[in-house]
């Protein structure tokens, strides 16, 4: 899953409700099967001024 920065086109633009240009976010992922068959391709596009990111690190337990 790979995580960018876009501006909003203006197709996306009128499906969000936003202005042409903002800053958003685009989230691509390409899913495999055990044999390498594609199963998924998402991408998705959020608005960069209505999201959050939120990592939670753990370390590994021995």
């Amino acid at each position: 899953e790979t995580i960018e920065t876009s501006l909003a086109t203006p197709r996306e633009a009128g499906l969000l409700g936003t202005d042409v240009g903002l800053p958003m976010l685009m989230l691509s992922r390409h899913s495999v099967d055990g044999q390498g068959e594609p199963v998924e391709w998402v991408r998705s596009v959020y608005r960069g001024d209505r999201y959050k990111f939120v990592a939670r690190l753990k370390r590994p337990t021995d």
